[in-house]
């Protein structure tokens, strides 16, 4: 169990800023130890649950309902507000966030329904949106080309073949740029292209059925949403990727798709 120092004994010592920092964000000496109790019982709720927990789900407990123990969040963004001097009304408080941390950019909650793709792929449509993917030259006949099949109703699964260095992957990071700009049929216009790091995939996979366990997710997670068009760069490596005994490796899982 971690110890520290306790806020009476730091008081009793005469440590000055405790004092000014207690009157800065209003709180009494109860109010404190009110909010020590609460933190101490939910971290020792969580210690058990913690590998499970990703960052939202924990800011969702801290800030909102616990739903491990059912009690009220703790509202640690306008007690850290107070105790660095930050107004929560006014001017002021536009410039930081609820954590009294200087906004510099808001950040979009990731889509819980990608866990997966977001995990092991890059959404290039995204990247392309916010200019982070650099204008494609010279292969328009070839993004043109892949248009037309994606735009098929059957067999529409375009690909890219050539020596290594010849531009396969940014003839996918061109035709997400198409579909950013909306330069392309109306058939393509709401896809996302997610580019699949297929090493990523695989990397960590120690047991039997946690590869399979990946694929399927990320398969699921396609099929669900409809709209995304999934780039596998370095095709020919998913013949036995994954594979081991009595296992399915990569290219027989795709197979199953139709």
């Amino acid at each position: 169990e971690v110890e520290g120092l306790c806020y009476e004994c730091a008081k009793k010592k005469g440590i000055n800023p405790i004092d000014t920092m207690a009157k800065q964000a209003n709180l009494s000496d109860k109010d404190i130890q009110d909010l020590s109790n609460k933190l101490d019982t939910m971290f020792k709720n969580l210690s058990d649950n913690m590998a499970d927990i990703d960052e939202d789900e924990l800011s969702e407990m801290i800030n909102g309902e616990s739903e491990i123990d059912g009690s009220q969040g703790v509202p640690l963004g306008s007690i850290f507000s107070g105790l660095f001097g930050i107004k929560q009304n006014g001017d002021e408080s536009s410039n930081y966030s609820s954590g009294g941390t200087q906004k510099v950019k808001e950040k979009t909650k990731p889509n819980k329904k990608r866990k997966a793709l977001d995990t092991y792929g890059t959404n290039l449509t995204v990247k392309a949106k916010n200019n982070q993917i650099d204008r494609v030259i010279g292969r328009d006949k070839e993004i043109e080309r892949m248009i037309q099949i994606l735009n098929r109703r059957s067999k529409n699964n375009p690909c890219l073949i050539g020596e290594p260095g010849v531009g396969k992957t940014a003839i996918a990071q061109g035709l997400a740029l198409r579909i950013a700009s909306g330069s392309v049929p109306a058939k393509l216009l709401n896809k996302e292209v997610y580019l699949l790091d297929m090493t990523a995939v695989i990397a960590g996979t120690q047991f039997r059925g946690q590869f399979e366990a990946r694929m399927k997710a990320i398969i699921d997670e396609c099929r669900n949403d409809g709209n995304i068009i999934l780039v596998i760069d370095e095709i020919h490596n998913i013949i036995g990727a994954g594979d081991a005994e009595h296992s399915m490796n990569a290219a027989n899982i795709l197979k199953t798709i139709t």
